[in-house]
Parts: C-alpha cells; sequence; structure tokens
C-alpha cells in the first residue's frame, strides 16, 4: 500500500509541476503577469508594485524575475514548504506563484 501512495504522491506532484511550469513559462506576457498581480492580497500586490517601481522596471517583468530568481535560489526547505500549500490548492500552479511572490516581499 505505501508504494501505491507513493505512485499517487508522484502523479500529483508532476502534475502541479506541469502547471506551474506552463504558468511560469507564460509570465513574460505582460497580460499574465498583471492577472497573478490582481489575485494577490492587496498589501502583497502593493510591495510588488512599490519593489517594480524602486527596481525601475514594469510590474510585469518584476513578477517574472522574481518567480524565477525563486526558482532559481530556493533551498530544499522552501521548495518543501511551498509543495505543502500547493497539495492543499486547487489551482496549484496560481498558488504557488502566489506563494512565491508573497515571500519574495514579506519576512517569512
Amino acid at each position: 500500500m505505501a508504494r501505491k501512495s507513493l505512485a499517487i504522491e508522484d502523479v500529483v506532484q508532476e502534475q502541479w509541476s506541469i502547471v506551474l511550469g506552463e504558468l511560469i513559462a507564460q509570465l513574460d506576457r505582460p497580460d499574465v503577469a498583471n492577472s497573478v498581480v490582481t489575485t494577490l492580497q492587496s498589501d502583497v500586490a502593493l510591495q510588488i508594485e512599490r519593489r517594480a517601481t524602486a527596481a525601475s522596471v514594469p510590474v510585469a517583468d518584476f513578477v517574472a524575475g522574481a518567480v524565477r530568481e525563486f526558482l532559481d535560489s530556493a533551498d530544499d526547505d522552501l521548495w518543501f514548504q511551498l509543495l505543502t500549500i500547493v497539495r492543499k490548492s486547487d489551482d496549484p500552479g496560481l498558488t504557488a506563484v502566489q506563494t512565491i511572490l508573497k515571500w519574495v516581499v514579506t519576512d517569512r
């Protein structure tokens, strides 16, 4: 039975990874990145906008860059935390990006 549960977990992880990968690939499109920002809590969205302004880049570029930076630099502990959060979500790709952006602008 343990092997069956592991296989199910593998499938679930693979599915959310595909969804996350597709969303990240689309973050280069300003309409997609800006749509993600509209789903964030207002304080997180405001911090994203402030950081983008301070960096003199459009919000969409900041969002795409912040998510990619996380993907490149996150340690195993952050990935585990992200997986734990995403497992409970009906929209794992969006939840992952929202969580990453929240972590970018808040102390965790």
